[in-house]
């Protein structure tokens, strides 16, 4: 079959995809609040090892519409080498409708606006990125490459090559501190940068990661449940009416949110403030379902 090495991570929403694993981590992993791809160094995997990868996935799958590149930056592969991998996946699999991957600030800046119109005739239609954060504080806290408003930037730049955006952003991330602030200035950033899909997760701190130090001498103290359903509230409530489809369904969150906007904003909002008006425990996600 194919070779996976080490722990293989996927966005929720390409559950159906074929997973090709043509890098190995990630290209930045500094961010500290996150556990992922800490088992490998990151790499480039050899091209003759991803091209027999897609051979033996097309004899297994030949129908495969879905691809999905991982691991955590797949577009910081240089562009003769990616395109030849497309080549590769649409020779393979005749009826692909749609390669996605993870990508980054740093990825996305290496590429040209051409480069990245190559790639979008050759399938690529939609890339997966970390917003985290609208608030310039709290994302010089996480220690990420790039800043809120290179995030703006680079969504801003895809779209200019006409590839889709789904960004994620993390409920909990300013802690108590600066939990309203950074749910409006991600509320601006979004506004600005106008993704086609945003995902709201909520902030998990795990052990051996810098954030679980930093917990552990009580320098971050970690929003409580219904406050954190309050910065989801608040996020909503400043985002301007664009078109998106807007999901807080990933296992971290205590109340599952996935809809349409701006149809859907307001009931959305609703349905928050009465949860939190009531502030009763039994209408959230059990903390023990709760995982990364």
């Amino acid at each position: 079959m194919l070779n996976y090495y080490g722990t293989v991570i996927r966005p929720p929403s390409e559950a159906d995809s074929l997973i090709l694993q043509v890098t190995l981590g990630c290209s930045d992993n500094s961010c500290i609040f996150c556990p992922a791809y800490k088992d490998k160094k990151f790499k480039i995997k050899n091209i003759k090892e991803i091209e027999k990868d897609i051979a033996t996935a097309a004899a297994y799958y030949p129908e495969t519409r879905r691809v999905f590149l991982a691991d955590g930056d797949a577009l910081i592969i240089e562009q003769k080498n990616l395109l030849a991998i497309f080549d590769k996946i649409i020779a393979a699999f005749p009826l692909v409708s749609r390669i996605s991957m993870y990508a980054s600030v740093k990825s996305v800046e290496l590429k040209t606006v051409d480069e990245l119109k190559q790639l979008q005739s050759k399938k690529m239609s939609l890339v997966y990125m970390g917003f985290e954060t609208g608030d310039e504080d709290v994302y010089k806290f996480t220690r990420k490459y790039g800043s809120a408003q290179k995030n703006i930037e680079t969504v801003l730049k895809l779209k200019q090559a006409g590839i889709k955006s789904n960004v994620t952003v993390i409920l909990g991330l300013g802690g108590e501190k600066f939990s309203l602030k950074h749910a409006e200035n991600t509320a601006a950033v979004l506004n600005k940068a106008r993704p086609e899909q945003i995902a709201a997760l909520t902030l998990m701190i795990v052990k051996n990661t810098p954030l679980y130090e930093i917990c552990r001498l009580k320098q971050f103290r970690m929003p409580g449940e219904f406050a954190i359903l309050k910065e989801l509230k608040v996020l909503l409530e400043n985002m301007m009416d664009f078109k998106c489809l807007f999901f807080s369904n990933h296992a971290s969150n205590y109340v599952p949110v996935s809809a349409r906007f701006p149809k859907d904003r307001k009931k959305v909002i609703n349905i928050l403030d009465k949860i939190i008006t009531q502030s009763d425990k039994r209408l959230l996600r059990n903390e023990n379902l709760r995982n990364l």
